[in-house]
């Protein structure tokens, strides 16, 4: 079947006539496969040709479209670029899921046990504290108070709630044993 040799006129609510299609395709198929195989396979390359005539079936009423080419390879591009974003958002998950799977990966048995073996020293370690270096470092690590705010509660200068907390980072990372 021949091509049509006119304007293209998508005035009909279901889009392009089948056998415009297949005409087009026939056309401008090859063309469109070798614009593809420059830039994904060939097995690809057939896929996105397909995809290329299925954007043009579904786009419906359209108008007159006086370049047929023009707009079958504007449409290759759009589909071109649509696969590319797809495929970046695919490795972008891909990754997160990854990276979430690697932590949990590094959780085994020993490292659990080491993990809470260092709890048990660090809160050890702050049942020693005196109280009110005790207070100052759980208001600033646990409650996540400023130096200020913790000034203010305990009456006391910045300074004060400065070196109280070194104290304590001190206290709990004099063995090596405890990360602050």
């Amino acid at each position: 079947m021949a091509p049509p040799n006119r304007p293209l006129d998508v005035s009909a609510a279901d889009g392009p006539r089948e056998e415009d299609l297949r005409a087009w395709l026939a056309q401008y198929g090859p063309a469109l496969r070798r614009y593809f195989q420059k830039k994904v396979s060939a097995a690809e390359a057939e896929d996105l040709v397909q995809d290329v005539f299925l954007s043009m079936q579904a786009r419906g009423k359209l108008g007159p479209i006086d370049n047929i080419e023009g707009y079958l390879f504007r449409i290759a591009a759009n589909v071109l670029i649509n696969r590319h974003h797809r495929e970046a958002h695919l490795w972008s998950a891909r990754d997160a899921l990854a990276g979430e799977a690697g932590a949990f990966e590094d959780l085994s048995p020993e490292r659990v046990l080491i993990g809470k073996q260092a709890v048990e020293r660090a809160v050890a370690v702050l049942e020693t504290l005196p109280p009110r270096t005790r207070e100052a470092f759980l208001l600033h690590r646990f409650e996540e108070m400023t130096y200020a705010a913790i000034a203010q509660r305990m009456g006391i200068s910045g300074k004060g709630v400065e070196k109280l907390i070194k104290r304590a980072l001190k206290r709990l990372t004099a063995d090596g044993d405890v990360a602050p």
